[in-house]
């Protein structure tokens, strides 16, 4: 995805995660995401992984990415991030299976 000229350059969000006292990859480890997962946010929307840097910024995600967040502050792009207790997960559905062997 092209950078957009309101969002902040990415070098920017690496230098100010840094001077915050971490890096991206601490972030994402302790996210329990894989270790570039907020590295791969700079470049693609990623509303989780945006989400965790934003927090460890003190902004919200549609500070540092206008570009991929809409007047209300829902991304336009990936999955929706799960704040609060009201918007968890539902169990997942279990797997059907075959009442005859083939």
């Amino acid at each position: 995805m092209p950078k957009r000229p309101n969002d902040w350059h990415p070098e920017d969000i690496k230098a100010a995660v840094r001077k915050s006292g971490a890096t991206l990859s601490a972030l994402s480890r302790a996210a329990g995401l894989s270790v570039g997962a907020a590295k791969r946010a700079l470049d693609v929307p990623w509303p989780r992984a945006e989400a965790i840097i934003a927090a460890r910024l003190g902004v919200r995600p549609q500070d540092i990415w206008p570009s991929r967040y809409d007047a209300e502050g829902l991304p336009l792009k990936g999955r929706p991030v799960a704040i609060g207790p009201e918007r968890s997960r539902s169990a997942p559905t279990p797997h059907r299976q075959k009442s005859e062997a083939a």
